[in-house]
């Protein structure tokens, strides 16, 4: 992970892309315990309102964090701790078939009473191949201080 004074205000990221397959899909649903026709089943999932398989939610937000680790910006440094996702929206849904990337903001940036960590809030948006928003957060991680900055 990177160290806290490797981060600025208004310092923005964007992600690889990533292709949801049916095969990912279906791993991840089925690992993440979700019976629900609507996401093990297209044809019950084409008399929904939507009318196609969707990718549960609470799994959209475990993709979010994965792009986020794919990205460089993370690399090296010390380690970083997820504190808090606040503001969590999901907009539109993210189907079998998406290509998704995610934009990565730092909006806020502050030292913490403890010597050893800095707090760091980012924004994500979660994006499609159509450009649409599918879904954002705002993350809080703490990091650690490079030793000669402390």
């Amino acid at each position: 992970m990177a160290y806290y004074e490797d981060f600025e205000v208004g310092q923005k990221v964007i992600s690889k892309r990533r292709t949801i397959t049916d095969g990912m899909a279906t791993a991840l649903i089925d690992i993440g315990g979700f019976t629900a026709d609507q996401f093990n089943d297209a044809i019950s999932a084409n008399k929904t309102p939507l009318g196609w398989r969707a990718i549960p939610g609470r799994l959209v937000f475990a993709l979010m964090g994965g792009l986020v680790e794919r990205m460089s910006i993370l690399e090296g440094g010390g380690p970083g701790m997820l504190v808090g996702a606040d503001e969590l929206v999901w907009k539109a849904p993210l189907k079998v078939g998406d290509t998704i990337y995610l934009e990565w903001e730092v909006t806020q940036k502050r030292k913490t009473s403890n010597p050893r960590w800095g707090l760091v809030k980012n924004k994500e948006t979660l994006i499609n191949q159509d450009g649409k928003v599918l879904c954002t957060v705002v993350i809080t991680h703490l990091f650690e201080y490079k030793k000669d900055a402390a």
